[in-house]
């Protein structure tokens, strides 16, 4: 974890202006070609949600403006985040949360995600900690844009990634994908620059057949 040096920070005038701001959250929700998450998911036998959460968590890492949060007061850089999912048992109409480690074995992640969430008995066993990410799914529908529920906390710094159910446009396969964010710490150009390592963790899927490791 590294401390963010207040007085040389270049972002220290833009986050005190949002920060006067009641509800400083924003979101955007865009089109994300994921034709090679699903190739690569149908060809090695792996959950596509699952891929698709380790594929993000791996981005959003990649990203250090996502890292950032407040804590006693001090703002900081984590060294990485966590995903937390939602997820639902077939036949079931109750979602739950599972969170777990990221690891660099896309394989490895999807089956231990795949082993918790079958063995999760109660809504949320995991604690909420700073280090999360935040992934949800509405698989039966497409959606263009969405909203996330709040605590009255302009501290949550923890991003909010969602995507509806995937879609066939001109041979490729799309979803729309929603972020959800806090403008304290990010602007609209992170959000491109998550995109732009999404997009490239998804080329790696096919380049690299150990999954971009």
């Amino acid at each position: 974890m590294e401390i963010i040096d207040k007085d040389t920070w270049d972002r220290l005038e833009a986050f005190k202006m949002f920060s006067d701001l009641e509800y400083p959250f924003y979101s955007v929700t865009m089109p994300i070609d994921v034709t090679n998450v699903k190739k690569y998911s149908k060809d090695n036998q792996l959950s596509f949600y699952y891929l698709l959460v380790w594929l993000c968590t791996k981005a959003v890492n990649a990203v250090a403006q996502f890292r950032l949060r407040m804590i006693e007061g001090e703002i900081v850089r984590l060294d990485a985040l966590q995903p937390s999912f939602t997820d639902i048992h077939k036949g079931d109409e109750q979602f739950y949360i599972v969170t777990l480690p990221w690891e660099s074995s896309a394989a490895s992640f999807c089956k231990k995600a795949a082993d918790r969430s079958r063995d999760q008995k109660h809504f949320l066993e995991s604690e909420e900690t700073d280090d999360l990410i935040y992934f949800t799914c509405a698989p039966w529908f497409d959606f263009t844009s969405l909203t996330n529920e709040h605590k009255s906390d302009k501290n949550d710094f923890i991003p909010r990634i969602a995507w509806g159910k995937y879609y066939e446009d001109k041979g490729r396969l799309w979803v729309h994908m929603s972020f959800e964010v806090n403008h304290r710490m990010i602007d609209g150009v992170h959000i491109a620059l998550l995109k732009a390592a999404i997009d490239r963790e998804t080329a790696q899927l096919v380049s690299s057949p150990s999954g971009g490791q």
